[in-house]
C-alpha cells in the first residue's frame, strides 16, 4: 500500500498543481490503464512476472496507483484556487512548501478514507490470487492459500474452509466500516447542516 500511496500522491500533486501538458499526458495514461479491469491486469502482471507474493504486491501497485493519482489530482485542483494557496503563490512560496503546509493537510481526510476502503480490496485481491495458486505459496500462511488447501478436503472436513473464509470476511468488513466511519467523521457537508 505504501508504494501505491507514494506514487499516486506524487503524480496527483504534480498533475493537479502544475496542470498543462504534463497533466494531460499523465491523466491520459491513467485513463488508458484504468480502462482495463483491475483483476485482469493483476493476473496478466503476475502471469508475466511469475508466482509469489512480491510479484502480487508489484501487480497491485501497478494497477492501483492511478486511482490515487486521479482522486488526489481532483482534490488538488479544488484546493488550487483557494485564497490561502493563491496568497502562498504570490508571496513566492515553493510548490513543495505549498504541498506540505496547505494541500496535503487539506486532502488528507479523503486520502485516509480511500486508503481504509482500499485495504479491503487489496486483501481480497491477494487472497483470490493465492486461492488460484498465483499468490502466496506454502508454507507461508495466507487466507486464500488456506482456502485453496481446504478445498481438497471439503467433503471430509468442511470446517477447514470456515476459519479463513470468516477471517477474510471479517477483516474486509471491518476496513469497509472503518472507511465509512472516517467518511462520516470527515464529511464537512453533513457537519454544516
Amino acid at each position: 500500500m505504501i508504494p501505491t500511496i507514494i506514487i499516486g500522491l506524487t503524480v496527483g500533486l504534480v498533475s493537479g498543481y502544475f496542470r498543462g501538458i504534463l497533466d494531460e499526458i499523465l491523466m491520459r495514461f491513467c485513463d488508458i490503464m484504468m480502462s482495463f479491469p483491475s483483476q485482469v491486469m493483476i493476473l496478466a502482471i503476475v502471469g508475466a512476472l511469475g508466482v509469489g507474493i512480491r510479484n502480487v504486491i508489484i501487480a497491485n501497485v501497478v494497477v492501483k496507483w492511478m486511482w490515487y493519482a486521479r482522486m488526489i489530482r481532483g482534490n488538488v485542483i479544488k484546493q488550487n484556487n483557494k485564497n490561502y494557496i493563491l496568497f502562498s503563490k504570490i508571496t513566492g512560496a515553493s510548490p513543495f512548501y505549498i504541498f506540505r503546509k496547505h494541500i496535503i493537510p487539506a486532502i488528507l481526510p479523503e486520502l485516509i478514507i480511500l486508503i481504509t476502503l482500499d485495504i479491503g480490496w487489496v486483501i481480497l485481491s491477494i487472497s483470490s490470487l493465492s486461492f488460484l495458486g498465483l499468490g502466496v505459496q506454502a508454507p507461508t500462511a495466507e487466507w486464500g492459500a488456506m482456502l485453496n488447501e481446504a478445498k481438497n478436503v471439503i467433503q471430509t472436513r468442511p470446517g477447514q474452509m470456515l476459519v479463513p473464509g470468516i477471517a477474510i470476511l471479517t477483516v474486509v468488513t471491518i476496513f469497509n466500516l472503518l472507511g465509512d466511519s472516517f467518511r462520516d467523521i470527515f464529511d464537512t457537508k453533513e457537519a454544516d447542516k
